[in-house]
């Protein structure tokens, strides 16, 4: 169980890195930060997948040190500090979308053109 707290931040730090060395090239329904705005067009596509790369990035150190920091405090209960550092994780990560979707708002208007 100690090692699944650390899972998720490293994977979200992954994906994130993927994202960041690889970003797609075009508007994929496979690869890619995926929503319905984001898919707009290529430059809302570009800046969502951007975006998203750095959050996923900040969002799975972020991770790692509250998994860290769980096992530190509640050391004597394993069990107890996966659970706490799961709970924040997974929040922190379901957060990161919408933080994501307010950014291209105020990027783009509802057409997907840059806003001035």
């Amino acid at each position: 169980m100690l090692f699944t707290s650390y899972l998720i931040g490293l994977v979200v730090l992954a994906v994130g890195v993927g994202l960041k060395i690889c970003p797609p090239e075009n508007i994929s329904n496979v690869y890619g930060y995926r929503t319905p705005f984001a898919m707009l067009n290529k430059d809302v596509w570009d800046e969502a997948n951007y975006f998203c790369s750095n959050m996923l990035i900040y969002v799975g150190i972020i991770c790692l040190i509250i998994s860290a920091l769980c096992n530190i405090i509640y050391k004597n209960n394993i069990d107890i500090a996966s659970k706490i550092s799961t709970i924040i994780s997974v929040t922190i990560i379901v957060c990161s979308v919408p933080s994501t979707e307010i950014h291209l708002r105020k990027t783009f208007d509802k057409y997907g053109n840059k806003r001035m």
